[in-house]
């Protein structure tokens, strides 16, 4: 018996994977998130002011972006407009839980399921850097399935391991605890899970240089040296640090050298480990600036700073 054909188009279609879709705004994407399961991806721009914009979001609007962009998986746009409209300040308000903060635009941001911030690329430079529009999401999407791996595998785990699983997500992200401490109950799950920080990661996700720094000129300051320095050492016998932190624990370590008078030979040492960590970042930049004064003092005899 043969099939009327709006059948078979519909069987057809019902076995061939959704493409991605557009939703009218956050609140109506973070709708259909709960029961879809899908994850979210923004794409904010500024269509009366941001020029370096306008090329990005015909590409974002181009029907062709999302077939490329894969199956589950929902779209919002996000029009910062210089002068809005009413309709347009009422659509913002619908968008506020979606509107990533970064530091340029055209920018685009990935939220999960439920609606938790996984990553952006910010600025035309950051998206052209990693391909274009279409590749860029493509990573965030990566990132976040990456993560859910991740804790996937922590959720039949206990101790050091769930605790190791639930940081491995966490670094796939590469954005701390996230914004305003968003995944803070991933920390509270690995302390619960480790106590006893075996895996390291939650001496990473609760570093602090600032309060590093301060330690370092308390403990100076009341002639404590050693007890500050054997905390640092605490600090720096963890694995997981990330080289931006193994830097500012070397500055932790350079501020207290500098008022332990017995130590103040090493400072060139502590800046040499700053600056072979990362030599372009502003440590490390900071840091090579600082050995090259020192060396033009010796030559001219002065003491150190």
């Amino acid at each position: 018996m043969k099939l009327p054909v709006a059948s078979c188009l519909l069987a057809i279609a019902l076995c061939l994977p959704l493409f991605g879709q557009r939703a009218t705004d956050f609140t109506a994407a973070m709708e259909k998130a709960k029961s879809s399961k899908a994850n979210i991806v923004v794409f904010v721009h500024g269509s009366d002011w941001n020029r370096p914009g306008e090329t990005v979001a015909k590409i974002w609007n181009d029907p062709r972006f999302l077939s490329g962009i894969g199956t589950g998986v929902l779209l919002v746009n996000i029009d910062r407009k210089e002068s809005p409209s009413s309709s347009d300040e009422a659509l913002a308000k619908l968008n506020a839980k979606g509107d990533p903060e970064v530091r340029s635009i055209p920018a685009v941001a990935v939220y999960d399921n439920e609606g938790r911030f996984v990553g952006s690329f910010s600025g035309l430079a950051e998206i052209e850097a990693a391909g274009g529009l279409l590749p860029a999401t493509r990573r965030l999407l990566a990132t976040c399935r990456q993560r859910d791996e991740f804790w996937k595998t922590a959720d039949g785990a206990s101790g050091m391991i769930k605790a190791g699983r639930l940081g491995q997500g966490l670094d796939s992200m590469d954005i701390g605890l996230g914004p305003k401490g968003l995944y803070k109950p991933v920390l509270e799950e690995m302390r619960k899970a480790d106590p006893e920080d075996q895996s390291g990661f939650i001496g990473k996700y609760t570093f602090s240089s600032e309060k590093l720094v301060d330690l370092a000129l308390d403990k100076a300051e009341k002639k404590d040296f050693a007890a500050a320095d054997t905390e640092l050492k605490k600090w720096d016998s963890n694995p997981r640090l990330s080289p931006k932190q193994r830097q500012q624990l070397q500055g932790a370590r350079f501020a207290l050298y500098q008022r332990w008078p017995e130590r103040k030979r090493d400072l060139k040492a502590v800046l040499e480990a700053m600056r072979d960590i990362d030599p372009k970042s502003e440590l490390g930049m900071a840091a090579i600036t600082y050995l090259r004064m020192l060396s033009e003092q010796r030559k001219k005899g002065d003491p150190p700073a």
